[in-house]
């Protein structure tokens, strides 16, 4: 398990060094998960605001596989379950999957670093937060979302 490597491989101060605004927040509900094993901690945040929730902690690759998910909403019949999925999911599994890309970036950047000092560094510069990066996902939401139109448009 990701965060279990990620709390037991990193010190405290480089995770809180990488996640900069709520770290002692996300460092503990870490913690929690890596003492029981879960993957599953509700996050509030992630419920209300989704995909701009994972472009504000720079998870573009996670925003936009739900992006793409979230096009089946469209079908007929599924579509409220696969909505109510993907929101109840994302929030359910939101700290794990921001524990997972917090791991999978500090393991890169301790590549790079010669000692702990140099690798909270990099983490300070590459982690934090980003208001562009929900402008980004905004985009991509409409962009898909004119694309669907486009095509449901032609189909009908």
């Amino acid at each position: 398990m990701s965060v279990e490597k990620l709390v037991k491989e990193f010190s405290p101060e480089v995770i809180r060094a990488f996640v900069q605004k709520n770290a002692d927040y996300y460092l503990a509900k870490w913690e929690a998960m890596a003492r029981s094993g879960s993957k599953i901690s509700w996050n509030w945040p992630a419920f209300f605001f989704g995909v701009f929730w994972m472009g504000y902690r720079k998870m573009y690759l996670y925003a936009a596989i739900v992006v793409v998910l979230s096009l089946l909403s469209d079908l007929p019949k599924v579509g409220p379950l696969v909505t109510l999925v993907l929101w109840f999911g994302v929030a359910a599994f939101a700290n794990y999957i921001y524990g997972t890309f917090t791991y999978n970036k500090l393991t890169e950047l301790k590549v790079q670093a010669k000692d702990e000092d140099e690798l909270r560094q990099l983490a300070a510069a590459k982690g934090g937060t980003s208001v562009l990066g929900v402008i980004i996902v905004g985009f991509i939401v409409l962009f898909i979302s004119l694309i669907g139109a486009a095509v449901l448009y032609r189909g009908g």
